[in-house]
């Protein structure tokens, strides 16, 4: 009976190292591709310390006790450690983890003693029961609190608990039966520790393996609707946004402003100057755009030299406002390596209550080219389109002043 065990262990020791390096191959290919993934490094290293681990458990029979006992179980603690940066990297915690080395060290030189000794064996079962209890359950606890609205992560979460409190699973034999576990016993909870060993080992790598997998989603996504150029949404992210705050306007009934804005004169920069100079100017553009646009505010790149900005929960005269202080700071920076200030010109509107992105964007497109008509350097105001040739919804702003047309 006890062979079988042997082999039963020894089978599942086997699939753990498999298991364990795959993960860590995994891991370690994803960090290299993707190198912004957060805290897959670390638990690349952690699996690969798990994978050393198990082949020193697997081959206890034939190495010094050194080996099978003390580096093994510091390995195994350092791979929990490592899995625990890795989780607080992944959710940006701001939890530092010298307190996890520091129990690594200290349960590592209690290990190393007590081995020597001869002379506590059971200290050395709590000291590793108990190390192994506490990392498991920091991690646990960390996957919880991050876990606000997640199911998945409080499943894992509570997975991750139950395997901190399995390590206490030979104390709690001691404390039940007042006596240390026979023989067969002994087989039998290190056949079913090896078990749960290799079945969260699986449920550990898996859990990480699909928040990486969303994570990475969501940073294709992100870069998707990114302009590479000057940082900000790309026509396709700022359409999305227009959308959602329609949306989001029409069933709260609040007022949304939307602004076209265009670069004046830039086919003259980047002649006189290089399209350096103009790819400079629009990333200037863009960064006084940012200095004058409130938290909630919205930028992106529209075209060319065209950014829509939208306005959430504003009014158009109060949008009026935001735009001139925009011009304002625009105007303060001029065009690297030629005599040329940055001026612009801006379109804009308001969206009238249940309203779609195509009309309100038409709008504020003639809203736009009314200021290009009317010189450049100025602000003109369409409201809607019924009044457009009426000219009291027109309101022009220029460096020195502003009036109603």
């Amino acid at each position: 009976m006890s062979l079988i065990e042997s082999v039963d262990i020894n089978t599942l020791l086997g699939c753990q190292i498999a298991l364990t390096l795959v993960y860590a191959v995994v891991f370690c290919c994803m960090k290299m591709i993707y190198p912004h993934l957060r805290g897959a490094g670390s638990v690349a290293i952690a699996f690969l310390l798990a994978t050393v681990a198990n082949i020193l458990l697997l081959f206890s029979d034939s190495l010094p006790i050194f080996l099978s006992i003390i580096a093994s179980h510091v390995l195994l603690l350092s791979a929990f450690v490592l899995f625990y940066t890795g989780v607080l990297h992944f959710f940006r915690s701001p939890r530092k983890i010298r307190y996890a080395w520091f129990l690594t060290f200290l349960s590592s030189a209690l290990t190393v003693y007590l081995v020597q000794s001869h002379r506590h064996p059971m200290a050395l079962t709590w000291t590793i029961a108990i190390s192994f209890f506490l990392i498991r359950g920091v991690i646990a606890l960390e996957v919880y609190l991050q876990a606000a609205g997640r199911a998945f992560l409080r499943i894992f979460a509570f997975f991750m608990a139950l395997y901190a409190v399995f390590a206490l699973n030979r104390i709690l034999f001691l404390l039940i039966y007042h006596a240390p576990p026979t023989q067969a016993q002994r087989a039998v909870i290190q056949t079913v520790s090896v078990l749960l060993s290799v079945s969260f080992a699986f449920l550990i790598g898996l859990s990480f393996l699909l928040m990486l997998c969303s994570e990475l989603l969501t940073l294709v996504k992100e870069e998707s609707e990114r302009d590479l150029l000057c940082g900000v949404f790309n026509r396709r992210g700022i359409e999305h946004k227009l959308d959602a705050e329609l949306k989001r306007t029409s069933r709260a009934g609040h007022s949304l402003s939307i602004a076209l804005i265009d670069v004046d004169h830039f086919k003259a920069i980047n002649d006189r100057a290089g399209h350096a100079a103009g790819d400079s100017a629009l990333r200037d553009v863009v960064s006084a755009i940012s200095e004058r646009l409130r938290s909630h505010d919205l930028v992106g790149r529209f075209g060319g030299d065209e950014f829509l900005l939208i306005f959430p929960r504003t009014s158009c005269p109060d949008a009026l406002t935001l735009a001139s202080r925009i011009e304002q700071s625009v105007r303060e920076r001029t065009v690297h390596g030629a005599d040329m200030a940055l001026t612009i010109s801006t379109g804009l509107t308001q969206a009238a209550h249940g309203e779609t992105a195509a009309p309100l964007l038409a709008r504020a497109d003639k809203a736009l080219y009314s200021a290009k008509n009317a010189g450049r350097n100025c602000c003109r105001v369409l409201l809607h389109e019924t009044h457009e040739d009426s000219g009291s919804n027109r309101v022009l702003l220029t460096p020195s002043h502003s009036d109603v047309s």
